[in-house]
């Protein structure tokens, strides 16, 4: 297991900086080891999204109650246009589609604003979500057609595991479905229905009614899902990478990894690329699971690897929460590194041993052709040169 030294310290000094919108990020340049479009003065981001119309969106986790739910950003300067808040309560991550952002808070409250203007569309009671454990909110609500469906788990037995399904329209309540354990991580999409993974081992397709298709026992807990083109993709604790087949769960095929995954597989159209907690970065050929190249990294993937137009981003490291008894575990070093989709490494950047505006980093997300980064007090836009010029 990883050392706590370097980021249990980060964590711990981080001073808040607030109303840096629009500072564009020149402020500590010179110690910030990857160029900067700018920095927003966030506290606990959870998540970004962009449009279709090309609209900026930002969550908070932060249970404050002046801390926005929703919050659309001027992507040039990341200065706040609007923002969406609720009572006090910790937030899910963002879902987004169709023109609209959903979010849900520990306050029981789900909202679905106008990803343009902010303007709510409706805002909904979502009882009991409210209790002791913060997992209960880990994830963000699935847009899916007229419906949208909101996973609500935690890890304790104080919330019921459920995935609702409410209607887009007015956000009234189309289904229940009480699972058997708590979600081992977000699910994934498809065009009728969700694949949950449990912490019980067991994998499930529920339809967009809210009707199990088929269970698979897997026999470990598993990753956050990721699919196309009717196959599920999927790490478990087994040490596996899995395609599952959506219509039948069966298995199309299982390659070895060397321990569990984290973070959700991305699908290309040609490749599967897996980041594990072996400290490993590999690729997958999709119809037959053979293993194309792997890259051994400085540490365990928790985010990503994410796709920004033809490289690959990848975050090891950082405090990482792990459903099941492990709990969070700090893993250190934290980097990111940039590959060529053929596997040529072509940057490292590390974040550990330095003090950030914003904090320590917590998370990396890619929407767009753009890596957002996630710190404790702040959300960092890196310039695009960073990733395609390095």
């Amino acid at each position: 297991m990883p050392s706590t030294t370097r980021r249990t310290a980060l964590g711990a000094v981080a001073g808040f900086v607030g109303g840096i919108a629009g500072c564009t990020g020149l402020r500590d340049e010179e110690s910030f080891p990857i160029q900067q479009s700018w920095q927003a003065g966030i506290r606990d981001p959870s998540s970004v999204a962009t449009t279709a119309a090309g609209q900026l969106l930002a969550g908070s986790h932060s249970p404050f109650r002046e801390r926005p739910i929703v919050a659309g950003l001027d992507p040039r300067t990341g200065e706040t246009t609007w923002s969406v808040t609720v009572a006090k309560g910790e937030k899910s991550p963002l879902g987004v589609g169709e023109g609209r952002a959903y979010a849900i808070s520990k306050a029981e409250t789900m909202v679905a604003v106008d990803a343009a203007t902010g303007e709510p569309v409706w805002r909904r009671r979502l009882a009991p979500i409210d209790a002791a454990d913060p997992g209960v909110v880990e994830f963000a609500p699935i847009p899916l057609g007229d419906r949208i469906m909101v996973p609500i788990s935690g890890t304790e037995d104080d919330v019921p595991d459920r995935l609702v399904g409410v209607a887009r329209s007015d956000g009234e309540t189309l289904f229940t479905h009480d699972l058997p354990a708590s979600l081992s991580g977000a699910p994934g999409a498809t065009s009728d229905g969700v694949v949950a993974p449990l912490v019980d081992g067991r994998v499930l397709f529920l339809d967009r009614t809210g009707a199990v298709g088929w269970t698979r026992d897997i026999g470990a807990p598993l990753s956050a899902v990721g699919t196309a083109d009717g196959t599920a993709y999927l790490g478990a604790a087994t040490e596996e990478l899995l395609a599952l087949e959506t219509a039948t769960g069966s298995v199309a095929w299982d390659s070895s990894l060397a321990n569990t995954v984290f973070a959700r597989p991305l699908v290309t159209d040609d490749r599967v690329y897996v980041g594990g907690a072996d400290y490993t970065l590999r690729a997958f050929d999709p119809d037959s699971g053979r293993q194309l190249w792997r890259d051994d990294l400085g540490n365990a993937v928790t985010h990503g690897p994410m796709q920004v137009g033809d490289r690959l981003v990848t975050l090891v490291g950082g405090t990482h929460h792990i459903r099941g008894s492990s709990g969070t575990i700090p893993f250190s070093p934290t980097a990111l590194y940039v590959h060529e989709q053929d596997g040529t490494r072509v940057r490292k950047i590390r974040f550990d041993g330095k003090r950030f505006d914003g904090g320590s980093i917590e998370w990396a997300q890619a929407t767009g052709e753009t890596v957002y980064l996630g710190q404790t007090y702040g959300l960092t836009r890196v310039a695009p040169e960073a990733i395609t010029d390095a």
